[in-house]
């Protein structure tokens, strides 16, 4: 019966219209505006478990034409990162923007992407840059609480939604371009860590 009603309360919120806070600030003299309604289309939802979710991503990944924008706190997973070297190979512009501090695990999918051709940035300026986004042609939006590792692939319990909307997608790359101007060029994979001897 629980199970009856969770999949109905993410049934409706689902099917509800997503809304966009306004950035202006109210003052007296401008009457508060209600929010604007933005039509959005929801084209993925994927769980884990069960695994899958980067499969269904990959392919979002392999279709984009002109640019993907990506905002990672943990990379980790093989597979995304190289459908990402795919794209920027086939004349994608594709920008990533890793956590600074994690960006040093990473060392496997960072390298992967610089030999791709990938421009890769780290941020330092938050205590966690916690995102887990991409934006695809500027139109399609995804995230979630989905990391793009191992761990959130094989083992976590995880969600990501994958959604398109023009305005939507222009909203989430005005806040990539933020961090972007923040962040820092990485352009060498770090060291790859080695276990420390018993």
């Amino acid at each position: 019966m629980k199970k009856i009603i969770l999949f109905l309360l993410s049934a409706c919120f689902l099917a509800q219209p997503v809304l966009a806070t306004s950035e202006t600030t109210k003052t007296s003299k401008d009457p508060a505006k209600p929010d604007a309604t933005l039509k959005v289309d929801v084209l993925s939802v994927f769980f884990t478990p069960p695994t899958g979710a980067a499969k269904g991503l990959i392919r979002y990944l392999d279709a984009a034409k002109k640019n993907i924008q990506v905002m990672a706190y943990s990379f980790t997973y093989l597979d995304i990162a190289e459908a990402l070297a795919r794209a920027a190979q086939r004349g994608v512009e594709v920008q990533v923007i890793q956590d600074g501090p994690t960006a040093m695990n990473n060392s496997e999918v960072i390298a992967a992407l610089l030999k791709g051709g990938v421009v890769v940035r780290g941020d330092k300026a938050h205590r966690i840059a916690h995102n887990k986004v991409m934006i695809i042609d500027g139109e399609i939006v995804v995230t979630g609480s989905y990391n793009f590792t191992n761990s959130a692939e094989k083992s976590n319990a995880e969600n990501m939604i994958v959604l398109r909307s023009t305005a939507l997608a222009q909203q989430y790359s005005k806040n990539f371009i933020t961090h972007w101007e923040h962040s820092y060029p990485i352009t060498t994979a770090p060291e790859k860590k080695t276990a420390k001897p018993n």
